[in-house]
């Protein structure tokens, strides 16, 4: 014979219980905090890449302006149009070829 606990909470002493799985209502309310939840946080993400390009952009030219600096110092001048920027990662061979450049360059890569 059950005990008195197990047929109390048997499935057929529960008339209330529901076997059932959630209501449209259910359904909707959980839907709508979702979507108040993305209507509030996806623009400050999409704001916030937009900043990080920006500062990318001021980071990778001040790296030109220091290799920059560091090139006219060792050589008296700055690297010419026809050398360009890739004169900061190999030492240019067209002239004006400087003089005491510096082993590996005045930076690792040109930034795309």
């Amino acid at each position: 014979m059950p005990s008195r606990l197990a047929r109390l909470f048997s499935k057929r002493s529960l008339p209330f219980r529901r076997d059932r799985g959630f209501t449209l209502i259910e359904i909707m309310v959980v839907i709508f905090i979702i979507a108040l939840l993305a209507a509030l946080v996806v623009p400050k993400i999409i704001g916030r890449t937009e900043e990080a390009k920006k500062t990318a952009a001021m980071t990778q030219i001040r790296e030109f302006e220091n290799a920059l600096s560091l090139y006219h110092l060792d050589n008296g001048s700055y690297p010419s149009t026809e050398q360009g920027l890739e004169a900061l990662v190999k030492k240019p061979t067209l002239p004006p070829e400087p003089n005491n450049y510096k082993a590996g360059g005045y930076i690792s890569k040109i930034p795309k």
